[in-house]
């Protein structure tokens, strides 16, 4: 949890540099840089909320899994060695297998309704500033840069700090 403390730290001063930057800039910096990095945001924060979900969800299913393990097999076999092995397949259907097995499982994560919806506002909102002549691209892509600079900095930041 205080990984993502500081991430968002991060990411809220470079923000405020970039919102200082375009004071000096005028209005359409500010609308510009702003809509990028919040639209940008969101897509993150959704993403990421959808795979936290789905994560806990994946523990749930093999909590249960185990939990249903019977006590007796477990003391008849406590080193599984009498457990049934398929070894007639071959190791790339089982890679296939376990690929899809995968997709199968993050699906839910990939195509959540969460990050439609964040995708729909960036989109929506990249609409709305060139209907109304205030888009700018580069205040725009220094916007949608503080997302991928937040990442790095955080990254060293918690290299150098907690030796991971």
């Amino acid at each position: 949890m205080k990984d993502i403390k500081t991430g968002l730290y991060i990411y809220i001063i470079l923000d405020v540099i970039v919102f200082a930057v375009s004071l000096f800039f005028g209005w359409k910096w500010i609308v510009n840089s702003q809509i990028a990095f919040f639209g940008a945001f969101g897509i993150v924060l959704l993403s990421f909320l959808a795979y936290l979900k789905n994560i806990n969800k994946q523990i749930k299913i093999i909590g249960d899994i185990i939990d249903d393990k019977d006590i007796i097999d477990e003391m008849d076999d406590p080193y599984e060695l009498y457990e049934e092995n398929d070894k007639n397949t071959s190791n790339k259907k089982s890679k296939i297998k376990i690929s899809v097995k995968n997709l199968k499982k993050s699906k839910s994560a990939a195509f959540s309704l969460s990050r439609v919806i964040g995708y729909a506002l960036f989109i929506g909102s990249f609409l709305l500033l060139v209907k109304t002549d205030s888009f700018l691209i580069i205040p725009y892509i220094i916007g949608i840069s503080i997302i991928p600079l937040g990442g790095l900095l955080n990254i060293i930041y918690q290299r150098k700090f907690n030796g991971n």
